[in-house]
């Protein structure tokens, strides 16, 4: 959900001779031929528009509300130093999914983009890569959780010669950024849940996370648990992320003490889903 500027193009054979878009007058193509974005989409610029686009992600079943706070990193366009909704539709889309009991998470690389969303009261902030000091302490003592999202940022910088120039600058710029961020994260005590923006790599290497979230200081211990316990409470899920009497019985086994090999987390030979066994590999 995030704010929607027309782009322009040259105009197609299609087009009208007599009119072309002027720099910010007009969409480049014909409006019957391309619905522009809006609400329903979850496109929106205003409060009221913000307000509308989460009550239709909710009225088809959204359990999260998530936001692109600032710009991304593989958009070629839009920096990510800079806020993309302001403090206005900040609030209206937190308020609105607040009061039905859902999360608000926040897509956001930037720092001032994340200070604006912290102080609306998102319930936490993905990536978090040119985050300062200050916004960490901040999110501290709001309770605000850091969904570092390790594994995109390291897998995109390693895919950077193959971007576009600007989009490859991002990625490193991001990358070195990030490192530094956690490590103060880690020190000044921000909660941290396990995320991994799963789409932005390979499907199956998201265990990477537990070691790229040690390798920068993070205790075994502390990121299985960012990984289950953290994040069930980041969800506000009450009957997953612990093994106790009463929950769901998701349970994965791996070979090896991950306490002293994290990296055991990458080889799992047991999968129990709702009490169902779906992996077994033989000798487990």
């Amino acid at each position: 959900m995030c704010q929607h500027v027309p782009t322009h193009a040259p105009a197609g054979p299609g087009d009208d001779p007599t009119h072309r878009p002027g720099s910010v007058d007009d969409y480049a193509f014909p409006p019957e031929r391309v619905k522009p974005y809006g609400p329903i989409e979850g496109i929106c610029t205003g409060p009221d528009q913000c307000r509308e686009a989460v009550r239709y992600q909710m009225k088809w079943g959204a359990d999260v509300i998530k936001i692109a706070a600032s710009g991304g990193v593989l958009s070629e366009s839009d920096p990510v130093d800079v806020p993309q909704l302001t403090p206005e539709e900040l609030s209206a889309i937190i308020t609105e999914a607040h009061k039905w009991g859902r999360k608000v998470a926040a897509h956001c690389h930037g720092d001032a983009a994340a200070r604006l969303a912290i102080a609306a009261g998102v319930d936490s902030i993905e990536h978090g890569s040119f985050l300062t000091e200050d916004t960490l302490k901040m999110m501290k003592a709001k309770g605000v959780w850091l969904v570092p999202t390790r594994m995109a940022v390291y897998w995109v910088n390693k895919q950077a010669d193959t971007f576009p120039p600007k989009i490859a600058a991002k990625a490193r710029a991001a990358a070195a950024a990030h490192d530094k961020m956690f490590r103060a994260a880690l020190r000044i005590g921000v909660p941290i849940a396990f995320g991994t923006d799963s789409g932005v790599y390979p499907h199956g290497m998201n265990a990477l996370e537990f070691s790229l979230m040690t390798d920068q200081g993070m205790a075994p211990a502390a990121a299985l648990l960012a990984g289950t316990r953290d994040a069930a409470k980041l969800l506000g899920v009450q009957d997953i992320g612990t093994l106790e009497a009463g929950k769901v019985a998701d349970i994965v086994a791996v070979p090896g003490n991950v306490l002293s090999d994290i990296h055991a987390t990458e080889h799992p030979v047991f999968v129990m889903h709702l009490g169902r066994i779906v992996v077994q590999k033989a000798g487990s």
